[in-house]
């Protein structure tokens, strides 16, 4: 049976669609019960296609991509590229030398980015609890710049929490705002710190927009800091689901992680106090501007 409805089948092609659907909810730091109810899946369904049981449609899997705001050849096994452009952009860079290779991607970056290059900017990225906005607004009283976190400046823009654009808009309009805010503040403003959204990684061009428009620095937390930090701001989403968050929340850091690790510099913010993560931020940002 062909057409849009023609499941993808082979153990090896569902071990990796299932790979895939995890790592872009965990990106997105979306539960199961959201993506079932964003993309009319049950959870029980969405449970077996995680684990590569499930036997998806591409109608389910592009509900389940619009649902994520991911490609639906994000989803996919490789070698899905969605024209014959693409696919032949693909094989060539597959055929590249490594070095070469970093050269193309910083090229396109480059190409794709009309923010005028990073300035002054220093970017801080990380899982909620990491310090972005506490360590931020030290940072920039030390540079004497402005400092813009970059969910408060969706919700001035949004006029209402992010929490009801996700509600009533999705995933989509919400990247939508991110990208609107970080292009209007590299565009007005060469020196700046700003602090982007944990879940900014989920979207690969906006993240590739935020590392070539500012200087960028992972602020790494353990998993228990993380946790423990955001419960004592009263935030208790974490703890909705007491049982499970811990292990919710390791899946997010390794999923996000290798996209937090493109920055050019990481800060492990666990390590000690917070005035001395506070000069060693000062150190490395002074380092990077320069």
């Amino acid at each position: 049976m062909t057409g849009r409805s023609t499941a993808v089948r082979t153990p090896k092609a569902e071990s990796e669609v299932a790979q895939r659907i995890r790592a872009a909810r965990a990106k997105a730091g979306v539960t199961r019960k959201q993506l079932a109810q964003a993309s009319g899946a049950s959870e029980r369904y969405l449970a077996l296609l995680e684990s590569g049981a499930g036997n998806p449609s591409v109608d389910m899997l592009q509900a389940v991509a619009v649902a994520l705001d991911v490609a639906l050849v994000d989803l996919l096994p490789l070698g899905g590229e969605r024209s014959l452009v693409q696919a032949r952009a693909a094989a060539m860079m597959r055929r590249l030398p490594e070095a070469q290779m970093a050269l193309a991607i910083d090229w396109m970056q480059k190409s794709a980015n009309g923010t005028g290059g990073k300035g002054q900017r220093i970017a801080l990225i990380g899982l909620r609890g990491a310090g972005k906005t506490s360590l931020g607004k030290d940072l920039a009283k030390r540079f004497s710049v402005p400092f813009f976190e970059i969910s408060k400046e969706v919700e001035k823009e949004y006029g209402g929490d992010i929490g009801l654009l996700l509600e009533l808009n999705g995933q989509a309009a919400l990247r939508r705002y991110e990208a609107k805010i970080l292009e209007s503040i590299c565009r007005e403003h060469p020196s700046a710190v700003i602090a982007a959204p944990g879940a900014i990684v989920a979207d690969g061009a906006l993240f590739d927009s935020l590392l070539a428009s500012a200087h960028s620095i992972w602020l790494q937390a353990t998993p228990e800091d993380h946790m423990a930090r955001v419960v004592a701001q009263g935030d208790f989403r974490p703890m909705a689901n007491g049982r499970s968050a811990m292990s919710d929340l390791q899946a997010i850091l390794e999923a996000r992680s290798p996209d937090y690790a493109r920055a050019d510099a990481l800060l492990d913010t666990s390590a000690q106090n917070f005035d001395e993560t506070a000069g060693r931020l000062e150190s490395l940002a002074r380092i990077l501007v320069t």
